[in-house]
């Protein structure tokens, strides 16, 4: 018999064994492990954020065409800068084109990028392009720069008391709008400018997974209120719940790829520009750790933390 210890596998595990490697490589403005990563540049810090995506993981070039493939490849790297509240300029894309691939599709591709780009201000600029035998792969780098007057939205500072928020409903996103979202760029920059939010992440890989991401860099922990989420759940999360018997909450909490904001606001944060910007609330943080929903003022239970996860 082996005493062994199993690997823990994981994408956060990873992340975890690479900052104990290299330290902590951040800047003072932004840390290792958040949404983006913070370079000086002479006319201020400029900020990089990168994501890979996968034909048959990703998306699917035997349902999805490629200029809604282009769209999407870009919109999660600009939903990094969202969850930021700062503002894309320019965007790299690099390709392992699949050799099956038409060079009408590869340009219907690049130029989705470049096209969707244009809409944020963040122009396609450069990149590299290969081909080989497998499905098609596409890396984009998006660069951003901080509003004037501002700093970028990090994910260490919620605090206890503080309220948990979030910008539209969620679960059920596999039935297309993974596909189609908007990054909530704009919204973003409202909210950082109006509210002073503590903290900010994009979801990506599921409420309950990204908001564990806040409280793990934060040191604290969250109660949701499930009256409160009842009313932040999708409708395409009940038509899932119809027809796979999962149910809607559990769909909101753990699908993912809604790419809405989690915004974390101080507790006297001005009330009055909460229903312009459309946010939902949905708990409050405390100073114990750990993830719980309250169905009653008394009973609460916990919240498995986990949702999508690379590497697993």
């Amino acid at each position: 018999m082996s005493d062994q210890v199993p690997e823990i596998r994981g994408e956060r595990a990873l992340i975890q064994r690479l900052r104990n490697r290299i330290g902590d490589s951040g800047t003072p403005s932004v840390p290792f492990g958040d949404d983006m990563a913070s370079l000086p540049h002479v006319d201020g810090n400029l900020l990089w954020t990168t994501d890979m995506l996968m034909d048959g993981t990703d998306f699917d070039s035997r349902v999805h065409g490629w200029d809604a493939i282009g769209r999407k490849c870009l919109a999660v790297n600009l939903s990094d800068c969202a969850a930021m509240a700062v503002q894309p300029v320019a965007c790299l894309a690099a390709v392992a084109l699949s050799d099956q691939l038409s060079m009408n599709d590869a340009e219907t591709l690049l130029t989705a990028i470049d096209e969707f780009g244009r809409t944020f201000d963040c122009p396609l600029v450069g990149g590299d392009t290969n081909s080989w035998s497998y499905p098609t792969v596409v890396s984009i780098t998006v660069a951003a720069t901080v509003p004037s007057g501002s700093k970028p939205v990090r994910r260490d500072a919620a605090r206890p008391n503080d309220t948990i928020w979030v910008t539209g409903p969620l679960g059920g996103s596999i039935l297309g709008r993974h596909m189609t979202f908007t990054p909530r760029v704009q919204l973003a920059r409202q909210i950082a400018s109006t509210l002073n939010p503590h903290a900010m992440m994009d979801i990506s890989d599921g409420l309950a997974l990204d908001l564990s991401r806040i409280l793990d860099a934060s040191g604290c922990g969250a109660i949701l209120n499930a009256a409160d989420l009842e009313a932040a759940i999708h409708a395409d999360a009940r038509q899932l719940e119809a027809r796979d018997a999962i149910s809607a909450r559990d769909h909101a909490l753990h699908d993912g790829e809604d790419f809405e904001l989690i915004v974390i606001l101080p507790p006297d944060a001005p009330s009055d520009h909460f229903r312009d910007p459309g946010l939902i609330p949905i708990g409050t943080i405390e100073a114990t750790s750990g993830l719980w929903i309250a169905d009653t003022a008394s009973a609460r239970t916990p919240i498995p933390v986990r949702g999508w996860e690379h590497f697993r």
